[in-house]
């Protein structure tokens, strides 16, 4: 108590500023001891900091409702930028351009100056760019992919790289649409393995069945044989429309070749079609339902209506076959006879064999006997041997051969004994009327540039010592330019679909380029096989009526043109004609 005495009576205590509330010790009760007094004082501070924790955490509330709007309205704003690419994808930039002038100008900040706003537009771009080039991209590597993993690795590094997708919020946006477009890119590549695989099924069944089923064609075995009934009822055979697939695809193809090359007559044809339509391929079921039956019909039809022609198209070719086989064991046997003064049973045996694989299956008994007649006669082999070596020394001429050559060939040939001086001489008066022909007219500048305008008509480019003056990839042949009839619409031509109305391009689309070049070229030499006959015929006639060569020579330049245009327009129909015989051109 002393002490406290001695500190004296208690100063006035001053006001403490602390927040939210003012607290005075000045206002102390009279009577109270300083302790109790300090007491009071210090019993208001608990108020004051429950009050303070108070206001700490209402702003923690406030920061955090404000960073979640921040957050939205840039959320909103990258949604809005994408809303703007898509509504105005290429005038963006230049809006964008004159709003931030605007702005500037102004001193207000345009919309399009939030960077949101911008990665959002940037982002939009990004997945048009993803949904269009680079599925484009994926698009046409479809039919050429086989590894699809690595395809898409490659071309999706390559196309990440583009400025458009440095930023890394653009890049991250569009991984699904990346995602999504390679889905589909491997959809589309399996699907077409998928297809190429029934494909290649499909065909592979056709060749399985292809040599049996021509040797029924040719009355070698009977359709039903075992080894047929096998590949019609093959497990890979077994799909929707197996039957006229079959038919489109081999039967048919394999008669109508046979028909057009004489391999087979009409009367063959029509025979295996009968067998055809009543096949029994298994448990009462025909070869023949109503699609397939349908088209035998109508194939019967075309047999029908083209008899006349294709028979003798079929006996010229049979008749040709059958000579030059039996002409070339003949001459065999004469070139024996010739060195031994015999012939051996090995080399009758040889030429045989070699003999009858050249000619269809029923005449192979007729050429047989022939064979051994020949065989048999060898008193006369000389006489048959001279007759053939003349027919192909005298080929050698009408085809045009060297004539320098052929004036060799056929002083080796009566030298040789292998043709008699009768032969000889008019071997070499042929050959001299010909040597003139060659001389005065072919190797004439006129005819020479008759003969390259024709060239150019036909084939498309013009060929001068072996070098071609125009590309052939850039100019139109003659057929490319005319359709059915003859007519020239290459002025109505103008796009892929409607190059299938040309006689070329109807070729191709059902027999592939290479049987239309075929037929370019064929036709092409048709042509000038005829010109250059037609040519020699006028002159050998005009030096026959007793002009010399000279003025033979000046009436076949003159009237070349004019021979030359006729010649053409026979050709043009005639061509057409074989388009339609031997690849159904209509």
């Amino acid at each position: 108590m002393a002490q406290l005495q001695q500190l004296g009576p208690a100063a006035p205590i001053q006001p403490v500023d602390l927040p939210s509330f003012q607290y005075s010790l000045a206002n102390v009760r009279v009577g109270r001891s300083k302790l109790s007094n300090l007491a009071d004082a210090l019993s208001g501070i608990n108020p004051a900091l429950e009050q303070f924790g108070r206001l700490s955490l209402a702003k923690q509330q406030l920061e955090q409702e404000q960073a979640e709007r921040i957050e939205k309205e840039r959320e909103e704003a990258m949604a809005k930028g994408r809303e703007a690419f898509f509504s105005d994808p290429t005038g963006m930039s230049e809006s964008l351009k004159s709003a931030a002038r605007r702005g500037a100008e102004t001193g207000v900040i345009p919309e399009a100056q939030n960077v949101p706003f911008l990665i959002g537009g940037s982002q939009a771009l990004g997945e048009v760019l993803v949904r269009r080039d680079y599925r484009a991209m994926l698009r046409d590597l479809v039919s050429d992919t086989v590894d699809v993993e690595t395809t898409i690795l490659q071309n999706r590094k390559a196309f990440l790289e583009r400025q458009e997708f440095s930023n890394p919020l653009v890049k991250s946006f569009i991984v699904d649409s990346v995602l999504d477009v390679e889905d589909e890119f491997r959809k589309n590549v399996q699907s077409r393995l998928d297809d190429v695989q029934v494909e290649t099924n499909k065909r592979s069944w056709l060749e399985l069945g292809r040599d049996s089923m021509g040797q029924a064609i040719a009355g070698v075995v009977d359709i039903n044989d075992p080894t047929i009934q096998r590949w019609i009822n093959h497990p890979v055979g077994i799909f929707k429309g197996s039957r006229k697939f079959a038919w489109d695809n081999l039967i048919k193809e394999d008669l109508k070749e046979g028909l057009l090359t004489g391999t087979y007559t009409p009367s063959q044809v029509t025979g295996f079609l009968d067998k055809l339509s009543e096949w029994d391929i298994g448990g009462g079921v025909k070869y023949a339902d109503a699609e397939t039956g349908n088209a035998i019909l109508e194939f019967r039809g075309y047999v029908e209506g083209q008899r006349a022609v294709l028979e003798n198209k079929a006996k010229e070719k049979i008749n040709l076959e059958y000579d030059q086989a039996l002409t070339t064991a003949s001459l065999a046997f004469f070139a024996e006879y010739k060195e031994t003064g015999t012939i051996s049973e090995d080399t009758f045996k040889t030429q045989t064999d070699l003999a009858i694989e050249k000619v269809p299956y029923h005449k192979r008994q007729a050429l047989l006997a022939d064979i051994r007649q020949s065989y048999s006669s060898q008193g006369k082999l000389k006489d048959e041997a001279t007759v053939v070596v003349f027919d192909d020394l005298n080929d050698l001429i009408e085809d045009g051969t060297d004539t320098d050559f052929t004036k060799s060939e056929i002083k080796r040939a009566v030298n040789s004994g292998q043709i008699t001086q009768e032969q000889y001489d008019k071997l070499n008066i042929r050959l001299e009327n010909s040597r003139s022909f060659d001389e005065r007219i072919l190797k004439n500048a006129s005819y020479i540039e008759l003969k390259a305008d024709y060239n150019e008509i036909i084939t498309g480019f013009r060929r001068s010592k072996g070098i071609y003056d125009f590309d052939p990839q850039s100019t139109k042949n003659f057929f490319q330019t005319i359709d059915s009839t003859g007519k020239d619409i290459s002025g109505e031509v103008e796009d892929v679909l409607d190059v299938t109305r040309t006689v070329y391009g109807y070729i191709k689309k059902e027999k592939g380029e290479p049987r239309a070049k075929i037929f370019l070229n064929r036709q092409y030499r048709v042509f000038d096989r005829s010109l250059r006959g037609a040519l020699e015929n006028k002159f050998n006639k005009l030096i026959a009526e007793g002009n010399s060569t000279e003025q033979a020579r000046e009436f076949v330049l003159e009237a070349q043109d004019e021979i030359a245009k006729k010649i053409f327009d026979t050709w043009v129909t005639d061509s057409v004609n074989v388009a339609k015989t031997m690849y159904g051109l209509k």
